[in-house]
């Protein structure tokens, strides 16, 4: 064993002993047990290493390099795309991330003139380039022990992207050129505080979701109006350009026939949409766009209809940080949608409305912060005049719905929106439960009660499902005239327990004229942290490489331990990935094995596979860890702890 072997002091370990298949617990967050300091008691460099019980896997043949490179302009930037990032295209043999380097044409050609940047997707995002100026791209495949392939060039030139996909947008186009002014076109829904429009530039509209799996919902102010079918059939369409689909992310488009602000259960992510669901309100069509494919999903009052056979192709890979084109294309036989211009889906759902609600929902990586960019979106038909309103943010009493006859506390809000307001009425989204009638609910202003009714004709009842409800604010509480504040304010429903909360509230105003609302102050974006590490990830498996199903083993024969080090949700913080230069394992505090991957440059992740032979070891409980560690070793590393017990 190397003479700096160390001894592990286990701090907090925490078993995973079940029946189902052994796993591991992943840290939150970077994790180190072999000191009491916030950082490693000395840099540590990962040698190849083995116990006399350990076989380490071993690197093979160079893998393959990319087949085709592609570059596309955007202003400042070059989107670089390979492999099954395009259409048709192929994962090179051996691949586990790639590494991208870039520098002008006209450069003298040496390293320093070079940017690189580790990715574990196959698309990158080149920002900060000069425009009219040709740039030189190269892409290396990267393997599990960072080992390298010959480079696939390309060149490219930064400037303005193609826009004749904006051409059918009649009804609306946004390119949110000025982030500051978008709520007068739109609406934002999202637990306050976890969803924000932060101070980002050049960018479009930068929507930060700090608490992680937040749903941002964004209603266009200005309903879809169909048109007469077309000759190809096309009755309307729906485009956005965004980057919020990588790996881990989420987008989706809706159509609902009523200005609600959410629809469904904000909890289900895209891939559990069903094909009919009863939790949207009648008449509504949404679209899920995530790394599993496109999900569409339709309330049980939809007409069906057969789709025409088209050629439908497999959507390539996205990869966080970069934007992509999607449409939805309502038409006479279906409804298509397409990434990029490629057909990538089609259903058989066809609107029962004329005219709906146009919303975009936008959802990072579960557990974890990010912010995502809407550099475009907008739909077709007759175009629409905004209505003259002012959405202002309130905050009620409590975040339950209370039943009609229960106390409430003493809170309520400020009544100075209201002393501009010529007419104001009161929206709210609140998530129902069994047994709530979504037609009951009430706004209780002070010692008034209101009736909040559905915004949509046919609401939706179903346990977990969204609930937009809207009531007029009382003449006697607008103008200038009256107290300071209102007090309680609450919403209250029969048979509310205590399952039914609210989402948001606020005011739609309409202002006496002559009044002009404040510019909404945008928020700070948190500042963009170091390139992000793969996430550990372990299990134990038999010889054939199966996951055990007991943490319990006989002391013979050998367990596998399989080793991932994924990158591709933790490249959502800069959409790059910080090298690694290797793993250990550790077991009941001794080092039993270390590996090595930074043969040919650092690391970005990968699939390895340990075997431990069993006889001779211990019975009783046992601890393994697996650290992961920076290229300099002197940060702390990224672990997972899993127990398992020989007897």
């Amino acid at each position: 064993m190397p003479t700096g072997r160390r001894v592990l002091i286990w701090l907090g370990a925490i078993a995973l002993i079940a029946t189902a298949v052994v796993t591991l617990r992943m840290t939150e967050g970077p994790h180190s047990s072999d000191t009491d300091g916030d950082e490693p008691s000395e840099p540590v460099t990962v040698e190849r290493f083995s116990a006399d019980n350990v076989v380490l896997p071993a690197p093979g043949d160079d893998p393959a390099p990319p087949a085709r490179v592609v570059a596309e302009p955007e202003r400042d930037a070059l989107r670089v795309a390979w492999a099954n990032a395009l259409p048709g295209g192929q994962v090179p043999k051996g691949a586990a991330g790639y590494e991208v380097r870039w520098r002008p044409s006209d450069g003298n050609g040496s390293d320093r003139d070079f940017g690189t940047r580790l990715v574990a997707t196959p698309d990158v995002r080149l920002a900060g380039l000069t425009n009219d100026r040709e740039h030189v791209v190269e892409v290396r495949t990267v393997d599990a022990f960072g080992q390298r392939s010959e480079p696939t060039r390309t060149t490219g030139t930064p400037g303005a992207p193609p826009d004749d996909w904006t051409e059918p947008l009649t009804g609306l186009y946004d390119d949110f050129a000025d982030p500051s002014g978008y709520a007068g076109r739109w609406h934002l829904s999202g637990y306050r505080g976890c969803v924000d429009v932060v101070t980002e530039r050049g960018r479009g509209l930068p929507i930060e979701l700090g608490c992680g799996a937040d749903l941002a919902t964004l209603r266009a102010k200005q309903p879809m109006t169909l048109t007469a079918p077309a000759p190809s059939g096309e009755l309307g369409r729906v485009a956005v350009r965004t980057d919020t689909a990588g790996i881990g992310g989420e987008l989706t488009i809706t159509l609902a026939p009523g200005p609600v602000d959410r629809v469904g259960a904000d909890t289900r992510r895209a891939n559990r949409f069903p094909p009919r669901d009863g939790a949207l309100p009648g008449g509504t069509i949404r679209v899920g766009v995530d790394d599993g494919g496109v999900h569409v999903s339709a309330a049980p009052d939809v007409p069906a209809v057969t789709p025409r056979r088209l050629e439908v192709l497999s959507a390539p890979v996205r990869g966080p940080y970069v934007e992509h084109l999607f449409e939805v294309v309502l038409t006479t036989s279906g409804l298509r949608v397409y990434q990029d211009g490629l057909l990538v889906a089609v259903a058989g759902v066809v609107p029962s409305w004329r005219s709906a609600s146009v919303l975009l929902g936008f959802r990072g990586p579960e557990r974890r912060r990010s912010r995502v960019h809407l550099t475009g979106a907008g739909f077709t038909g007759p175009a629409a005049a905004v209505p003259g309103v002012v959405d202002v943010p309130v905050t009620a009493a409590t975040q339950r719905v209370l039943n009609l006859t229960e106390p409430s506390p003493q809170v309520g809000i400020a009544r100075s929106p209201l002393e501009s307001a010529r007419a104001a009425k009161l929206v709210a989204t609140l998530v129902v439960a069994e047994g709530v009638d979504p037609r009951g609910v009430v706004v209780q202003l002070g010692d008034l009660r209101v009736p909040a009714r559905p915004v949509v004709a046919r609401p939706s009842a179903q346990d977990g499902a969204a609930l937009t409800v809207a009531a007029d604010v009382p003449a006697a509480l607008l103008g200038a005239k009256g107290g300071a504040s209102i007090t309680p304010f609450v919403l209250r429903a029969p048979g509310a327990t205590r399952q039914v909360r609210l989402v948001e509230t606020y005011l739609r105003i309409t202002p006496v004229p002559g009044w002009r609302p404040p510019e909404p102050e945008l928020v700070a974006g948190r500042p963009r942290g170091a390139d992000g590490l793969p996430s550990v990830d372990a299990v134990l498996a038999n010889s054939a490489g199966e996951p055990l199903t007991s943490a319990v083993v006989a002391p013979r024969g050998q367990v596998v331990l399989k080793v991932n080090l994924d990158a591709s949700t933790n490249q959502w913080e800069t959409g790059s990935v910080g090298g690694v230069q290797g793993f250990e394992v550790w077991l009941d505090g001794e080092l039993i094995a270390g590996v090595p991957t930074r043969t040919d440059g650092p690391g970005l992740g990968g699939q390895h596979a340990l075997s431990i032979a069993l006889p001779g070891m211990a019975r009783g409980s046992h601890v393994l860890e697996v650290r992961e560690y920076t290229m300099s070793g002197a940060d702390r590393p990224v672990s997972a702890v899993l127990n398992f017990t020989v007897r």
